[in-house]
C-alpha cells in the first residue's frame, strides 16, 4: 500500500512539474505568476544574453582549480566576463522595466524586483529555464 501511494504521489508530482514547465499559471511558483512576470520572461527569452554564459563559465573554475598554470590566464578573463555579465544584467533590467512600464502602467511591483527576476532568468541556460521559454529567439515581443 505504501509503495502504491508513493508511486501515485510521484506520478502526480511529475504531472504537476510538466504543467509548470509548460507555463500553466495555476502550477507556476509564486515568483513566476502573473502577466508582468510572463511578459518579463518573454522579453528575456526572445534575446541572447551574455548572462547565459554564467553556468558554462563556472566550469572554467574547476579547470582553474585543477591546473594552477592556467589560473594565471583564466582568472583575469573570468573577472572581465563577470564585469560584462553585470553590465548586461543592468541593461537587461532597464529594458525589461521600461517595457513593463509601457505595457502595464498600473504596475505596483518595484523595478528592482522585476529587474532581478529578469536577470536571474537570463543567467540560466535556455534549456534549463523553468518554465520553458514560450517564445523563440529573435521573436518580437509586443
Amino acid at each position: 500500500e505504501k509503495k502504491a501511494d508513493k508511486l501515485k504521489r510521484r506520478a502526480e508530482m511529475g504531472q504537476r512539474r510538466e504543467r509548470m514547465m509548460a507555463g500553466e499559471e495555476a502550477y507556476l511558483l509564486p515568483r513566476d505568476q502573473g502577466p508582468i512576470r510572463r511578459y518579463a520572461r518573454d522579453i528575456v527569452d526572445s534575446r541572447r544574453n551574455v548572462l547565459g554564459l554564467f553556468m558554462p563559465s563556472a566550469l572554467l573554475l574547476f579547470i582553474m582549480l585543477a591546473m594552477p598554470r592556467v589560473q594565471i590566464l583564466i582568472s583575469p578573463a573570468m573577472l572581465l566576463l563577470m564585469l560584462i555579465m553585470f553590465i548586461d544584467a543592468i541593461f537587461l533590467a532597464r529594458k525589461v522595466n521600461k517595457a513593463v512600464d509601457a505595457k502595464f502602467p498600473e504596475n505596483t511591483e518595484t523595478h528592482f524586483k522585476i529587474g532581478m527576476y529578469a536577470a536571474s532568468r537570463a543567467s540560466q541556460m535556455r534549456r534549463m529555464r523553468a518554465p520553458r521559454p514560450a517564445v523563440s529567439l529573435g521573436a518580437k515581443i509586443v
